[in-house]
């Protein structure tokens, strides 16, 4: 797949605050990395989301899965927490609050949906 660029305006990913370092207001970064824990760990949830941004993100999913050099597997996950509540992926260390199963079981779905957007936008 050749890379494909989108100016940062286009992008739904920074609609959702995905670029802000600072959490949204109300919550700490403890409670930001509380829910991305709470979102990856269940797959239900997650797989929502994954759904809703494969729908939704245009832009943001051309501009950052076009790209192989990148963590496409965080990026979804990420993106997902970012579309749910608005937090940004500099929040992304709830990740390690997840069990090596539960680590396993998140990437898996996460590498599904990278697979089904890249058959469909290849």
């Amino acid at each position: 797949m050749n890379r494909i660029y989108h100016p940062w305006w286009l992008w739904e990913d920074y609609k959702y605050n995905f670029y802000n370092d600072i959490p949204p207001k109300g919550l700490t970064k403890k409670d930001c990395e509380i829910k991305y824990y709470k979102l990856l760990s269940n797959l239900n949830e997650f797989e929502n989301y994954l759904n809703i941004i494969i729908r939704e993100w245009k832009y943001s999913l051309e501009h950052n899965l076009s790209n192989e050099n990148m963590n496409r597997i965080a990026y979804l996950g990420q993106a997902c927490l970012a579309r749910k509540y608005k937090i940004p992926s500099c929040f992304r260390s709830g990740f390690n609050l997840l069990n090596e199963k539960e680590q396993n079981s998140a990437n898996n779905l996460a590498q599904i949906y990278l697979e089904l957007w890249l058959n469909e936008n290849n």
